[in-house]
């Protein structure tokens, strides 16, 4: 069966530096895969190189069996790759609603013309995408938030509302960067549900975290990396007991 994101020997370099080295990963619909590993490791170059704002320097990314390699962002967010980032990015001076239905653009189909006499497909298509961005919100729990600006939020909840912006994006692939860095532990677990949440709707979820409990307890694989290479991938049970994790990584065996 073809895997919904395979990276063949992907590497990345910064003048001298080998920021990704050769990493192979698999990824199956209807999983959660976290890349773990020290600051430096490679991590957000590694999601940078997938979700086309860094071109690789060797070899490939499929995503259902297409090439993706060096396409540009909103190509690899067309075809089914979508993201979050480490720092939040989103639009402070637009509401709420406004931030998830501006990620929908890309699934309109829009002319000048109907546009500017509002016809009754135009005005259909507005209603359609409103009730989207209203549903991906009540998903994520901020239905409530809807015409709040965004800046407004509590910082949790900006998290919350930049996956719903990338579920806007309809992806098969979900890319988290730390979603969860910064929270409580109330928040810490409502992260965790809601994530979980997101692979029962069907999609795959590729995530850097360094709360290494959220890892363990949400993860079905694991690839660490070290300096850009990688060093072990496999079940949470296995990873937490590679004795490189340990000497790299985690300094002592993960407790739960």
């Amino acid at each position: 069966m073809t895997p919904l994101l395979e990276t063949r020997s992907l590497s990345k370099t910064f003048g001298g530096l080998k920021a990704v080295q050769n990493v192979d990963l698999r990824i199956e619909a209807n999983r959660i895969v976290s890349v773990i590993g020290p600051n430096g490791a490679g991590k957000t170059t590694f999601f940078n190189c997938l979700s086309g704002i860094y071109r690789p320097d060797g070899g490939s990314i499929l995503l259902e069996g297409r090439d993706i390699t060096g396409r540009p962002p909103h190509q690899v967010c067309q075809l089914g790759l979508s993201r979050t980032f480490q720092n939040i990015r989103l639009f402070p001076e637009m509401t709420v609603l406004e931030n998830v239905l501006v990620a929908q653009f890309q699934h309109r189909s829009l002319s000048p013309l109907p546009l500017l006499l509002h016809s009754p497909h135009f005005c259909a298509q507005e209603k359609q995408s409103r009730d989207d961005a209203l549903g991906f919100l009540d998903f994520v729990g901020l239905a409530q938030y809807a015409d709040t600006l965004s800046s407004s939020l509590a910082y949790g909840l900006q998290r919350r509302l930049e996956i719903a912006r990338a579920l806007a994006t309809r992806p098969r692939l979900l890319l988290l960067d730390e979603p969860a860095a910064g929270m409580n532990p109330q928040e810490t677990i409502d992260m965790v549900r809601l994530i979980s949440s997101i692979r029962d709707r069907g999609l795959a979820i590729l995530l850097i975290e360094h709360d290494m409990k959220v890892v363990m307890t949400i993860s079905d694989d694991i690839l660490v990396l070290d300096h850009g290479v990688p060093i072990a991938h496999g079940a949470p049970d296995h990873v937490r007991k590679d004795p490189q994790v340990i000497k790299a990584y985690l300094g002592e065996e993960i407790s739960n």
